[in-house]
């Protein structure tokens, strides 16, 4: 956790300066607008569809790339980054795609996508532990995935970390100042994000997350992304889907290190809640140490998005 971080969670918007959370009313998962919105959800739902074996995926994603300005600037400005750049600057889509590959530009298309709906404010507090955990969610996923499995699945684990917490996007825009008031029951009181939602909403962000999931027509396996607790390990029933292994973990360890719940700084307990979600006790004991998520705040992409 950043010192930015940590003022965030002890400045003036600290949870011990809050009133008490409202009295929950009757919730109606369909009451939110799903669609009123900044964010093109027939896009999103169109470039998690495209498939690198057709012969039209790549002008596809140029199209998709093109179809929005900030899409294509973020795209043209990773490629030009220190991390990809092989010393020619790149200005068009077409070339940034050859350059970067299908798999990782479309990723890039997602993270852009789904930042315009994370920039529905700049609460200090949202930013923190919805955006940037999300964003670290989403790379550490990545890393995580490549180990477990076929290193083809890591692009579907950094989109998977970049929508799972979609649900709590939607409440939040649907009643900010209510959704701010969860947040500060999940850090003062250390509980998890779904009993707070429940608490002041009458319902939850996973609701939330598989009503999105219809609405936007995406494929029925974001609702694994977007419409489960994470916080419950399930080895039997998430056994040979790295993906989903690998977000819940993520997940887990993004929130342990304070950004999206209460820091739990006692390592031997993350290695033992990694060991839960039916990870190897050795790789649970490397990824549990404090550098293994604060590499990730070095990241190009975590350099150029943390700031919404």
């Amino acid at each position: 956790m950043t010192t930015s971080d940590v003022e965030i969670s002890r400045g003036s918007s600290s949870p011990a300066s809050r009133p008490p959370p409202a009295q929950a009313v009757r919730f109606d998962r369909r009451a939110i607008d799903y669609h009123n919105i900044p964010v093109k959800a027939d896009v999103i739902a169109g470039i998690t569809r495209l498939n690198v074996e057709s012969a039209d995926c790549f002008r596809d994603l140029d199209n998709y790339v093109c179809s929005d300005p900030g899409v294509a600037t973020l795209v043209l400005r990773v490629v030009n980054s220190a991390f990809y750049s092989r010393g020619d600057k790149v200005t068009n889509i077409p070339r940034a795609i050859s350059l970067l590959g299908f798999n990782v530009v479309r990723s890039l298309a997602m993270l852009a996508f789904s930042r315009s709906l994370f920039a529905l404010t700049r609460n200090s507090l949202f930013q923190c532990h919805i955006w940037q955990h999300s964003l670290l969610t989403a790379l550490a996923g990545q890393t995580i995935c490549a180990e477990l499995g076929d290193p083809n699945d890591r692009d579907e684990a950094f989109i998977a970390g970049l929508m799972h917490d979609m649900g709590k996007v939607l409440l939040f825009s649907h009643n900010q100042n209510r959704y701010l008031e969860v947040l500060a029951v999940v850090l003062s009181k250390g509980c998890t994000s779904i009993e707070a939602e429940r608490e002041i909403f009458g319902g939850d962000h996973l609701e939330v997350g598989r009503e999105a999931v219809a609405q936007w027509k995406l494929p029925a396996r974001f609702a694994d992304f977007m419409g489960t607790d994470l916080s419950r390990p399930d080895p039997a029933a998430w056994a040979g889907d790295p993906v989903r292994i690998s977000l819940a973990a993520a997940n887990y360890l993004t929130r342990s290190n304070g950004i999206g719940a209460r820091p739990e700084a006692d390592i031997e307990t993350r290695r033992t809640g990694l060991v839960a979600f039916g990870l190897d006790p050795g790789r649970s004991a490397e990824w549990a140490q404090n550098e293994f998520m604060a590499s990730f705040m070095e990241h190009e992409t975590y350099r150029l998005c943390a700031n919404l």
